[in-house]
């Protein structure tokens, strides 16, 4: 049988010998995917584990009648437990909570100083925007490399490679399979839909996280045009998310 007659009759017989082979058919999956996690800390045994674990979960919950691929449906699904279980165990070099927060804090603080002064602040400019020690802030920026030199928020494609677009930055949705992939969707029309500039600022803003300020600098144009095709971006996408 393929995959397809394989998802269709463990949907309608629940034989655990069906989705045994359907999981160890997919398990390069977790494979792939966990290689984004390694080398931060955590052993791959562990990280292998979860990610079986909630390949399991997908191909219990995924339905070959709705149209996607298992793979698209099963990435979200696997990737999502994997990031819980790397923020639930991101901290192991135990830093102290205080710094934790801090560490937290920092990129929003950065972001709005970056947006203020037109280009990255110091250390030292953003230890009195937050009302800390300059030290504090280096420390905690030290003890945040620990965590990961990555955003956890980033979308991987099947095949593990990093696609740039991030979702969650436009909804606090569960990870879901499905809802991911009616979500990219949506996202792909809208960014198809936009002006060569439009896209261009939705990648360094939302993408690269570049300030409205910087990307103003770099397309010549004032900041508040900017801000305004951000906002427009923003409604399209509400727009067609319903929302």
């Amino acid at each position: 049988m393929n995959a397809k007659d394989l998802f269709t009759e463990y949907r309608k017989t629940g034989d655990l010998q069906i989705r045994n082979k359907i999981v160890e058919d997919n398990l390069y999956m977790v494979d792939m995917l966990i290689k984004k996690f390694m080398g931060k800390g955590i052993e791959r045994e562990d990280l292998y584990q979860v990610g079986a674990m909630a390949l399991i979960n997908a191909v219990d919950r995924f339905d070959p009648e709705k149209g996607f691929e298992f793979s698209t449906f099963a990435t979200p699904t696997i990737l999502g437990e994997l990031k819980k279980y790397f923020r639930d165990k991101g901290w192991a070099l135990k830093v102290p909570r205080r710094l934790k927060e801090t560490a937290i804090a920092i990129p929003a603080a950065k972001e709005k100083l970056t947006a203020q002064l037109g280009r990255t602040p110091t250390p030292k400019e953003v230890a009195g925007y937050m009302g800390k020690d300059e030290d504090e802030i280096l420390e905690a920026m030290e003890s945040n490399l620990a965590y990961g030199a990555y955003s956890l928020d980033d979308l991987f494609s099947a095949d593990g490679e990093r696609e740039g677009i991030s979702l969650e930055k436009f909804t606090a949705i569960e990870e879901d399979g499905y809802s991911k992939v009616e979500y990219r969707e949506i996202l792909d029309k809208v960014l198809d839909g936009l002006s060569d500039a439009n896209r261009f600022i939705y990648k360094k803003r939302f993408v690269e996280e570049l300030s409205q300020a910087k990307i103003a600098e770099m397309l010549g144009v004032s900041q508040m045009t900017v801000s305004r095709a951000e906002k427009n971006i923003r409604q399209k996408i509400a727009a067609e998310m319903g929302t």
